[in-house]
């Protein structure tokens, strides 16, 4: 296998391993909006893992992509995300979730679906 088609194939995993992230993300938004803080967080350990290997993927297949994805965007969220967390608030935990990363994830996957058909 050359060296695009496995980069190809790690797209075609990054495309089903996002849509498991976007229904992870959803239901730790809607843990928090419920009142399960437990629930909630231990799903935000591994909507973290999640993004984590999903950068990593998406950086090592920048050149195959159609629309390639700018990783650099999250810092941000992140960067929100972390004081969120040191500060145990978990509407805004859930509020960043909602409205800064599960959009760009959902972006994420729209353009690695768009590789896949190119």
């Amino acid at each position: 296998m050359n060296q695009r088609a496995e980069k190809m194939e790690v797209i075609q995993t990054l495309v089903e391993y996002t849509g498991r992230l976007i229904n992870g993300i959803n239901e730790a938004v809607n843990s928090f909006h419920e009142g399960m803080e437990g629930k909630g967080m231990d799903l935000v350990v591994q909507i973290i893992d999640g993004l984590k290997w999903s950068m990593e993927a998406i950086s090592l297949t920048l050149d195959v992509q159609v629309e390639p994805i700018d990783i650099s965007e999250m810092i941000e969220p992140f960067n929100a995300m972390v004081e969120a967390l040191e500060n145990m608030d978990y509407v805004l935990i859930g509020d960043i979730l909602e409205y800064e990363i599960l959009p760009k994830v959902e972006e994420w996957n729209q353009k690695l679906i768009l590789t896949i058909g190119a």
